[in-house]
C-alpha cells in the first residue's frame, strides 16, 4: 500500500482558496484531482463516506445539502507522494467545522493502517496549516487567538505545534489582507485596466478610509480592492465572484504570480513547514 503525506488547510474564505491552488500549481506542480470519495487514501475515504451517510440519515431541508464540510479542492501529485486538502472554513472566526472535522479526522488517521478500508493509498503523516487575513491585528494577538481555539480540538485530542501552524496574508510586515496581495499583481499584469477600475469603483462608491478606527480602515481598503478585483474581470467573466474572477479569468499570468514576494514568502514558509 502506497503511503503518502498531507498538508489540510483551512482557508479563512474562497479566494484564500483559489490563491492557494495557483500557489501549489505554478510553484509545486501539484494539481486539482477529482476523486470518489472511495479514491481518497485512508483515512479520507472513510470520513468522506460516514459523513455523507450520517446527513443523509437526518430529515433536512434542501438547502443543507451544500453545506456539509468538504475540501473545496483536492490537489494531489504522485511524484512527491502529497495529498492537499483545501478548505473554505468560511470566515475567521468560523471555528465549529474545522474542530468537528479534526475531531473525526485525527482518531481515524491513527487507525488507518490497520482499517484501510479497501483504499491503495494511506496517510502516513499530516500537517495543518490554518490561513487569515492579518487585518488589522499584530501577529501576537491572532496567533494568541488561534492557540487558545485550537489548543484542544476536545476533551481527548490535541495537535501538536510542530504539526499545526498559521500563517497571515497581508503586505510584508504591515496590517492588510490578501487583496493587498493580489492587487498588485494584477496591476502588473493589465495596468490600464486595473487604473480604470479602480477609477470607477472611486466614482461610483465612497469608502472610509480616513476614520480613526484602525479596523474600520483596514475593512473599507479591503472591500475597496475587492470591488476592484471584481470589476475588472466582469468581461471575461461577466457576474462572476471575487474568487472566481481570481481562478478562471486568467488576468494574473504565470510569470507574475510566480515572481511576485509575497507569493514567493508563503510559498517558502510551505515548503519549510510541510517539507514539500
Amino acid at each position: 500500500m502506497e503511503k503518502i503525506n498531507a498538508l489540510i488547510i483551512f482557508c479563512e474564505g474562497a479566494h484564500d482558496v483559489t490563491f492557494c491552488r495557483l500557489a501549489f500549481k505554478y510553484h509545486f506542480n501539484i494539481n486539482k484531482i477529482n476523486w470518489k470519495f472511495s479514491e481518497y487514501p485512508a483515512p479520507l475515504n472513510q470520513l468522506f463516506q460516514n459523513n455523507i451517510k450520517k446527513h443523509a440519515a437526518k430529515d433536512m431541508s434542501l438547502d443543507m445539502a451544500h453545506k456539509f464540510f468538504l475540501p473545496d479542492k483536492t490537489l494531489y501529485s504522485k511524484e512527491k507522494k502529497t495529498l492537499i486538502l483545501l478548505f473554505n472554513a468560511g470566515g475567521k472566526n468560523k471555528t465549529d467545522n474545522p474542530k468537528k472535522f479534526l475531531a473525526d479526522f485525527i482518531p481515524l488517521l491513527k487507525k488507518a493502517e490497520i482499517f484501510p478500508d479497501g483504499a491503495d493509498k494511506i496517510i502516513k503523516s499530516c500537517n495543518y496549516l490554518f490561513l487569515y487575513d492579518r487585518d488589522y491585528k499584530k501577529e501576537s494577538e491572532i496567533s494568541s487567538w488561534h492557540n487558545k481555539q485550537f489548543a484542544k480540538i476536545d476533551d481527548e485530542i490535541s495537535i501538536s505545534d510542530k504539526e499545526k501552524k498559521i500563517y497571515l496574508f497581508s503586505k510584508s510586515n504591515k496590517t492588510g489582507t490578501l487583496e493587498d496581495m493580489l492587487l498588485p499583481m494584477l496591476k502588473k499584469a493589465e495596468e490600464d485596466l486595473t487604473n480604470k477600475g479602480e477609477q470607477f469603483i472611486d466614482d461610483c462608491f465612497t469608502w472610509d478610509t480616513k476614520e480613526e478606527d484602525i479596523k474600520t480602515i483596514t475593512a473599507e481598503i479591503a472591500k475597496r480592492k475587492k470591488s476592484i478585483i471584481t470589476v475588472i474581470g466582469q468581461k471575461k467573466k461577466p457576474g462572476s465572484s471575487m474568487n472566481v474572477i481570481i481562478d478562471q479569468a486568467k488576468l494574473i499570468p504565470k510569470k507574475t504570480f510566480i515572481n511576485n514576494e509575497d507569493v514567493k514568502k508563503f510559498v517558502s514558509f510551505v515548503k519549510g513547514f510541510a517539507k514539500i
